[in-house]
């Protein structure tokens, strides 16, 4: 029993071990991918540790997202480390925090070591979670303290301790500070607290008072902040353009893709969503588990609620992948811990090893596509070969150029410049705006284009400043700027 126990652990080993190099080298061609959101964020950190605060390369103050992403790109660029490559291998750190949190949970919530390999096994083949590695973007970090929140909750309940007390408050106020969504993450423990934790219930509405404002206090700093700036709590958000409808389907159908290979039909993910629900319910009706059963199936159920209706409330991204990721883990823990939980005969757990074969197998297939991919064209977004081997990024790599400047690709400039970027879009209108401002103060215009399309507007720009070419660039334009004094 020890031997296969041994082996079992070593086999988790060897998967996670298996999964950052994936990831590593996933990112070998340009480092980790990053679209315009991770680099407002890379821009407030740099800015904020040379002193000039968590200010975009938009030069807007940052209030869309809570700081503490920013923050850790702040302390590498403080230490004088490269940030991305600082990050990238901070991102592999938080994938091996993943899986060995997941692979925790699962063990606590079944027993069983077999629960432990397939929540690691399922998780380090997934496309999904190296996707959120290999990317600059803050569910990478967030994904871990939620599990760390979930399992911090169950230890604490289990056996109250000071020192369990003050990392449960840390690991909540870290996720608050991480994704505004970690507000979900305090509301399910708090409930907890107030249900489940020991003494009278005059002491547990005490006690969970205490958690919830220790842990939300630096949110409510953070925000009293953004209002002082903007006059909005988090960034001055839109209504949604999408209706209710489709925003709980959007968050169905990507539900349904987590539990099913590529191009299966639908009626399998109810299926199988219906057999892990019965499981689960089975799991939590039993009063020896009850409580780390309730916790963990509450924080995931409450995360995914939660994002639905803020979806619901406000404009933020389709739901997909990216905001519903964060459960991932979770799910996965909680689903094969049901599974070989109820898998007593062997015939049931022969049943169960072969679901894990097939899981691990479709996993793998998508990976493989996905690396491919990822080790040919780039991690994502602006690190991939249309921006990077771009003419106009080449000429930009080389060529210093005045700010402030006005591009299409503003994000992609400051990464390459640091200088101040405005974005200018497609039409007349816009240039001529580029152009007033441009008379007032001068600068550059970065213009990217593909396949030798018409290059903007140059006739509304040029009626206010003088454009001068600094580069000849067939699929772009890179042009100098000069107020109306200096032509």
């Amino acid at each position: 029993m020890a031997f296969r126990d041994r082996a079992i652990d070593g086999v988790c080993v060897l998967l996670g071990l298996f999964a950052l190099v994936v990831s590593w080298r996933a990112t070998a061609l340009y480092g980790l991918g990053i679209d315009a959101d991770g680099v407002w964020k890379l821009s407030a950190g740099i800015h904020f540790a040379h002193g000039r605060g968590l200010v975009t390369c938009r030069d807007a103050p940052l209030t869309l997202w809570p700081p503490l992403y920013a923050l850790t790109m702040a302390a590498l660029e403080f230490a004088r480390i490269e940030v991305l490559a600082g990050l990238r291998v901070l991102h592999l750190a938080a994938l091996a925090a993943t899986l060995a949190l997941s692979a925790r949970l699962a063990f606590v919530l079944s027993g069983s070591r077999w629960a432990a390999l397939a929540t690691v096994g399922s998780l380090a083949l997934s496309s999904r979670v190296h996707e959120f590695t290999v990317q600059v973007l803050s569910e990478t970090f967030f994904a871990p303290l939620l599990l760390g929140g979930a399992l911090a909750a169950r230890a604490w309940l289990e056996q109250p301790t000071r020192t369990r007390w003050l990392a449960l408050i840390a690991l909540s106020a870290l996720a608050c500070l991480q994704r505004y969504v970690g507000v979900a993450l305090v509301l399910t423990i708090a409930g907890a607290l107030c249900v489940a934790g020991p003494g009278a219930l005059a002491t547990r509405v005490t006690r969970t008072a205490k958690y919830a404002a220790a842990s939300l206090a630096p949110l409510f700093l953070w925000i009293a902040r953004n209002y002082y700036l903007e006059g909005a709590f988090t960034g001055g958000r839109d209504a949604p353009h999408e209706p209710a409808q489709t925003i709980f389907s959007d968050a169905a159908s990507t539900l349904a893709r987590w539990i099913t290979p590529d191009g299966a039909p639908l009626w399998i993910a109810f299926v199988l969503y219906a057999l892990a629900a019965a499981l689960v319910v089975r799991a939590v009706l039993d009063p020896a588990r009850r409580r780390e059963w309730g916790v963990s199936v509450a924080v995931a159920l409450v995360f995914l609620a939660f994002v639905t209706g803020m979806a619901a409330k406000v404009r933020v991204d389709r739901i997909g992948d990216r905001l519903l990721y964060p459960a991932l883990p979770l799910l996965v823990a909680i689903a094969w811990a049901s599974c070989f939980r109820a898998a007593q005969s062997p015939r049931a757990f022969a049943a169960a090893l072969l679901l894990v074969i097939a899981s691990w197998g479709a996993g793998l297939a998508r990976l493989a596509g996905h690396y491919e991919h990822w080790r040919t064209d780039g991690a994502g977004t602006l690190h991939t070969r249309l921006w990077q081997e771009h003419a106009l990024t080449h000429e930009l790599r080389r060529r210093p150029i005045d700010g402030p400047c006005w591009s299409n690709a503003p994000e992609l400039v400051w990464m390459l410049q640091r200088v101040p970027v405005r974005f200018l879009p497609a039409g007349g209108k816009a240039w001529e705006r580029a152009g007033e401002r441009a008379s007032e103060s001068g600068g550059t215009l970065a213009w990217f284009q593909e396949n030798g399309r018409p290059k903007g507007s140059l006739r509304e720009l040029e009626q206010r400043v003088r454009a001068t070419p600094l580069a000849t660039v067939e699929d772009g334009l890179l042009l100098r700027l000069e107020p109306e004094e200096k032509r």
